[in-house]
């Protein structure tokens, strides 16, 4: 039987997803090593400095060790949205494109540099400024005062956050889905004074009107416009009904 067509696309996915794979550690070692480079000589220079001796001095290096990773997760804030430009994964593509494609990989190293701040230190940055300020530096538009409370985070250039709106704890917020052999993505609009709720699901292509309410475990499907003032439930998400205006801040 003669392969089909698109076949040979079939037979080096594999191998370019570990050479890709393996692309992406050696980039994530010399990042992380950046990110640590501070930290190791915050240590090294009180393990010099320090008089103390004995058990005292194990603990001091204790505590400067903890502060340490305290130093490399605040680093990493910079690291990787420099690392952003420095590689060209400026951010994620608008469209549909193939996995194995030059936007693919675009796509795949932009997310990457958020993976390693997600599994490495974002839990201490929830509710923070310092995590919507990383997240304005990989491109995201925030307005005034939001608040996100998750690590599920991808695709930040292509999310508009308006002022006052709250992003509730381990909401999937993410602009791409994978779609037979395609990725494809499209922006995500969250407006002003929105509550999106506890383990919330937004995909790609959703717009949330000012003043909106996703109720917590709901699900809100690819292009869903949700409108101003309304409040959605459920998997799939469906409209339940509107805050009164009078309710509304």
């Amino acid at each position: 039987m003669k392969p089909g067509p698109g076949s040979w696309r079939q037979s080096i996915l594999t191998p370019l997803q570990v050479v890709i794979t393996l692309g992406l550690y050696l980039e994530a070692s010399i990042l992380f090593g950046l990110a640590a480079f501070p930290a190791i000589a915050f240590w090294r220079w009180v393990d010099q400095h320090l008089m103390a001796g004995g058990s005292f001095r194990i603990l001091l290096l204790a505590i400067a060790a903890a502060a340490g990773y305290f130093i490399f997760g605040l680093a990493l804030l910079f690291v990787l949205p420099a690392a952003r430009w420095l590689t060209g994964a400026f951010g994620t593509p608008v469209g549909r494109f193939r996995y194995p494609s030059l936007l693919a990989w675009r796509w795949a190293s932009y997310n990457a540099l958020t993976l390693m701040l997600r599994f490495t230190f974002i839990n201490w940055l929830r509710l923070t400024p310092l995590l919507t300020l990383y997240h304005r530096l990989m491109g995201m538009r925030l307005g005034a005062r939001v608040q996100i409370n998750t690590a599920v985070v991808a695709d930040q250039n292509l999310i508009t956050i308006g002022d006052n709106t709250v992003i509730g704890g381990d909401v999937t917020l993410v602009a791409h889905s994978a779609e037979r052999g395609y990725i494809v993505t499209a922006p995500i609009q969250i407006g002003a004074r929105v509550t999106v709720g506890l383990m919330s699901v937004i995909f790609p292509g959703c717009v949330i009107g000012d003043d909106a309410v996703i109720a917590a475990g709901s699900v809100l499907s690819k292009d869903t416009k949700v409108g101003a003032g309304e409040i959605w439930v459920g998997v799939p998400a469906r409209r339940v009904g509107s805050r009164r205006k009078r309710d509304r801040p």
